[in-house]
């Protein structure tokens, strides 16, 4: 294509649905059709107009443009000019432009201020120079009236930020030191000495929020020793909603009764100690640093053993695991007492997947993902209401009796069947809890929520999993999953995963430390460039906007913090979604690649928070925004459909002899002569 040229890309916009139509692309200056192809997806770079023709009947009305886009190189603008008479153009309405996005994301605008009469819509797309955004599923429609009961519920599903702040900041005169669930007590310690009685132990459920009047369930009265001590134990089931409920996943707080009110004495505190059927279970050990992202048996059998990889990660959408209690696959358990349905088909093939895995000795991290029921138009049990079509994924609803029961169930499914005894369905040895929680808009979608009532929800999905993977696998961990975004949050409404970790560690403080992880995803600052040595935004500082490959120390070195620690020691830390862009298949392209991986591992290796590198993507996918991250080449690749890439091969070969020969023809593609050169050592603040 003449890149001289602007282009006109022409579009055939049905009345109502999404646009799956044909593209027809003009030369601006001639207008006659240079090629046309199915608009599964179109490339929009800078200088390139997309022209829309909705149906005939159009007007000054308001009205809502949607799309999906994927673009790591975000417009500056977006406008939007109607047109008339063979392209005249009329008055033009700004919108806001989307932001950055490394996933197929709805952008949705009301459309307001058209002149009458006009015939097509142009769309210009204000991009810097070298970028371009991927669209799809164009959509021109009337606009949808808000729905108050959804609004109104989801804002009954979150705490305000200022409840929270006041509550994590707050000194109490009392405290819980320790929650031990037994196999059927829970034994509650803790110190009310300066608390004249009477005293009481309030217990509230995970479900239930820090400022809902009804939080505390039961009350059992505290008589505390002459030094303010306190021991109090209880059975760890209780009734509840007329089913019989599990303690293990309720706070307990000092209370005193005023009146009919209770006050609060001291935080809320989970558990810290939970009974597990198989204390003796061994961890998983890592052999080398070397895993697999996104791996699934299926495709390319026996890549694990021809890469010696060590470690994989699988991705499981919890809600495909349910299905009607009718369905001929349906397979009924029981948690607390209620009685679910999962689907058997699917569970075993991830038991198959699971022991694929086990033969190979490799260490399984599962990545649990809730599907987003407002991005369908469908309804979910256990996705949280105020979830947002915008998001990819959801947040699971972790503020329902319902919600957290049914969820739990799933998480307590998994749990005791992928760690029994044995292996018999394969094991999972770790819990990736969601996806980049730091952009949770696009990955974990609860609604729009300042980042602190964003963190309680996700801290409560967090502890959900901790505590139930424990009673089965005392090695198992619950880990956060964040991306490369530090000290500077991406593109809004992001957080930051610095600011993640400083909010998780305020809620561990307040109430009760657990053995969290953390994967982390430090790709280079621009996923399409794979010349992560040149990264200028990730600097050797705890302030660093970004931590990518080229900074990774500041990673190690935050993680030692005393508030980082769990009881003294250092956390691991999993590199669990990581890869370098080829931006095209020539020599020069494919062997930055491949340095960008050489330079990476040798700056790991001597890392000792760092467990272990998951590479993705294994293999080039087209629905990646363009990219091409993979070891291998796309599948349907003319010339050389899964071929593998230089990476591949230097891949195959680090953890092994022949590591140092096969990394050594990147050094001058960095521009070192020693891997000891790359590696920082001066003090980080």
């Amino acid at each position: 294509m003449n890149r001289t040229l602007s282009r006109l890309l022409l579009l055939a916009l049905a009345a109502m649905p999404a646009l799956h139509a044909e593209l027809t692309i003009f030369h601006q200056a001639s207008g006659q059709p240079e090629a046309t192809k199915t608009a599964g997806q179109i490339i929009v770079r800078k200088g390139d107009l997309l022209r829309i023709e909705p149906a005939p009947t159009t007007g000054s009305e308001p009205r809502s443009l949607e799309f999906e886009f994927f673009t790591t190189t975000p417009p500056t603008a977006l406008t939007l000019r109607p047109l008339r008479n063979a392209g005249a153009r009329l008055r033009e309405v700004k919108l806001d432009p989307p932001g950055h996005s490394e996933a197929w994301t709805i952008h949705r605008r009301k459309v307001d201020g058209l002149p009458a009469n006009w015939e097509s819509l142009e769309l210009d797309f204000s991009l810097p120079e070298g970028g371009q955004i991927l669209i799809r599923s164009v959509n021109w429609k009337p606009l949808e009236k808000a729905a108050p009961p959804a609004a109104a519920q989801a804002r009954r599903s979150s705490v305000a930020e200022n409840v929270l702040e006041a509550e994590l900041s707050r000194s109490y005169p009392a405290s819980i030191s320790s929650v031990d669930v037994g196999t059927e007590q829970i034994t509650i310690q803790g110190n009310a000495s300066t608390t004249p009685g009477p005293l009481f132990l309030a217990e509230i459920p995970m479900d239930r929020l820090i400022d809902d009047p009804d939080r505390f369930e039961t009350l059992a009265e505290l008589t505390p020793a002459k030094d303010g001590s306190f021991e109090i134990s209880l059975p760890r089931l209780r009734e509840r909603s007329g089913f019989s409920y599990d303690r293990l996943l309720s706070r307990w707080r000092v209370v005193a009764k005023e009146g009919a009110a209770h006050i609060p004495l001291s935080h809320a505190r989970y558990a810290s100690e939970v009974a597990c059927r198989a204390p003796q279970l061994p961890a998983g050990v890592h052999r080398d640093k070397k895993g697999l992202g996104g791996w699934h048996p299926d495709r390319l059998p026996g890549e694990l053993e021809r890469l010696g990889i060590t470690a994989v990660t699988v991705n499981l959408i919890v809600d495909s695991l349910l299905t009607a209690p009718s369905s001929p696959d349906a397979m009924p358990f029981t948690w607390q007492g209620r009685t679910y349905h999962a689907n058997r088909r699917t569970l075993q093939r991830f038991d198959a997947t699971f022991l694929e895995a086990a033969k190979h000795d490799a260490v399984v991290s599962l990545i649990l993902l809730v599907s987003n029921p407002a991005r369908h138009g469908k309804t979910s049990p256990i996705a949280h209401p105020g979830a947002a079509p915008e998001g990819t994924y959801a947040m699971p609803d972790v503020v329902s009796e319902n919600g957290i029961t049914t969820y739990g169930a799933l998480l307590n499914l998994m749990a005791e069947r992928w760690s029994r005894p044995g292996f018999p369905h394969g094991r999972v040895h770790h819990w990736i809890v969601h996806n980049e929680v730091d952009a949770g808009w696009t990955w974990t979608n609860a609604g729009k929520l300042p980042a602190l009532p964003f963190m309680d929800l996700y801290q409560r999905s967090m502890r959900l999993t901790d505590l139930i993977v424990r009673q089965y696998d005392p090695n198992a961990r619950a880990f956060i999953s964040l991306t490369h975004h530090w000290a500077k949050p991406g593109p809004p409404p992001f957080y930051g995963s610095r600011k993640m970790l400083e909010l998780l560690a305020r809620f561990t403080a307040a109430e009760g430390d657990f053995p969290w992880a953390l994967a982390h995803h430090p790709y280079p600052s621009s996923l399409r460039k794979p010349r992560t040595w040149e990264d200028a935004d990730a600097t050797f500082r705890f302030d660093s906007p970004k931590i990518t490959p080229h900074n990774i120390e500041v990673l190690d070195a935050w993680m030692k913090r005393p508030e980082m620690r769990y009881r003294g020691e250092t956390r691991p830390v999993h590199l669990s979604e990581n890869g370098f862009n080829s931006p095209d298949y020539s020599p020069k392209s494919l062997t930055d690649q491949a340095a960008g991986m050489a330079y990476a591992w040798n700056k790991i290796l001597p890392l000792e928070t760092i467990q272990v590198w998951h590479y993705h993507n294994w293999i080039d996918n087209r629905s990646e925004g363009g990219l091409r991250i993979g070891l291998r080449r796309f599948p349907d690749d003319e010339t050389d459909p899964h071929g593998t890439k230089p990476i591949w091969h230097l891949y195959q070969a680090l953890g092994t002899a022949r590591e140092k020969d096969t990394s050594a023809p990147y050094l001058p593609v960095i521009g070192i002569q020693s891997w000891q050169e790359i590696l920082h050592t001066a003090p980080i603040r």
